[in-house]
């Protein structure tokens, strides 16, 4: 029998959409940049299977010149590349954290941090510091971590979570997530801003929304599941094609994968005709839930680290001319 050899690129169709920018998009970052006058203190949130694309440089540039904390969150979600978080680690330093909402001691360890930085601002208004970062990536389900952690006897989820891009629309009122010293806290307390999350305006690479779709990063639909789940059978081939060995030995042949998640999960329609749409929506939901493994999406080599730096000094187009691109590129889906 042939011994397996899996594809060693994906070819990207030429449907996938360069932008998602949005204008509230648009709006978020000019209203970030009224709000910094009272900041301390920014908690940018990054996906940590997507640390390079959910890193957005038009946000670093709105918020630039306010100190800085990179939050990786869904951390449990990449822990199969072990070599990831040691990468990112020595990239920033100490200005990078690791978070899962499912583990109470990653909010104990911001929280610790944020307290620190409360000692050193010293504000008799108390330590105001606002979350940023591309849709989706769990801005909200944090703060929510943060407040019923750090607080006690209030509302535990003061920011709507969902699992999909744009929930939050708007920056949100302070929240206390720490108490003031006199009752067991620090100061006179610290206090975050919620904020929509806010897509690049355009990207060049189809690949990279692709990424991006998967983590549900863009609005469900504009990249067709069965796409998504071909590049996702792509990459497991080259992680280790065991791991969807419970449906069909490894192929490359995305309709043969999907025609055995639809007989085994019965994603049938009426007959017992397999309904590939449904099959390849069940495939998508078992990966983000990590029960296809839990591997970091984005190239960290060092060739792909230079590349995201170019890129990030020097980001392919401007605010305006992005949001011109989603509008062609939308007219053009629409003809």
């Amino acid at each position: 029998m042939a011994q397996f050899v899996p594809r060693r690129s994906f070819g990207v169709p030429s449907s996938v959409p360069k932008s998602y920018f949005l204008g509230h998009h648009h709006a978020a970052v000019s209203k970030l940049k009224t709000v910094l006058s009272r900041i301390s203190l920014v908690i940018e949130c990054r996906d940590f299977r997507l640390p390079l694309s959910t890193h957005n440089p038009i946000l670093e540039k709105a918020v630039s010149g306010c100190p800085k904390i990179i939050v990786y969150t869904k951390h449990d979600l990449g822990s199969d590349s072990p070599g990831a978080r040691q990468l990112l680690q020595k990239l920033h330093g100490r200005r990078a954290l690791f978070w899962d909402k499912n583990h109470p001691s990653t909010t104990a360890s911001l929280l610790k941090r944020l307290k620190e930085t409360a000692y050193e601002v010293d504000s008799i208004t108390g330590l105001c510091a606002l979350i940023v970062g591309m849709p989706n990536v769990g801005k909200s389900t944090l703060l929510n971590a943060l407040r019923s952690t750090g607080t006690t006897g209030r509302t535990t989820k003061v920011a709507k979570t969902g699992d999909q891009a744009g929930v939050t629309r708007k920056i949100g009122t302070s929240v206390r997530v720490v108490e003031p010293e006199e009752r067991g806290g620090v100061g006179a307390g610290v206090y975050v801003l919620d904020s929509p999350g806010v897509f690049l305006p355009y990207v060049e690479d189809g690949e990279t929304m692709i990424k991006i779709s998967l983590v549900q990063g863009i609005k469900k639909g504009l990249i067709p599941d069965e796409i998504l789940a071909d590049y996702l059978l792509y990459k497991m081939n080259l992680w280790d094609p065991h791991l969807y060995h419970r449906y069909c030995s490894p192929t490359n042949d995305i309709h043969e994968f999907l025609l055995a998640v639809a007989k085994r999960d019965g994603k049938l329609k009426a007959g017992g005709v397999p309904d590939m749409g449904e099959s390849a929506a069940r495939v998508l939901s078992e990966w983000r839930k990590g029960k296809l493994g839990k591997y970091v999406l984005d190239d960290l080599s060092d060739e792909a680290l230079q590349r995201h730096e170019l890129m990030a000094a020097s980001p392919p187009v401007s605010l305006n001319q992005g949001k011109k691109a989603w509008k062609e590129q939308r007219k053009e889906n629409n003809a």
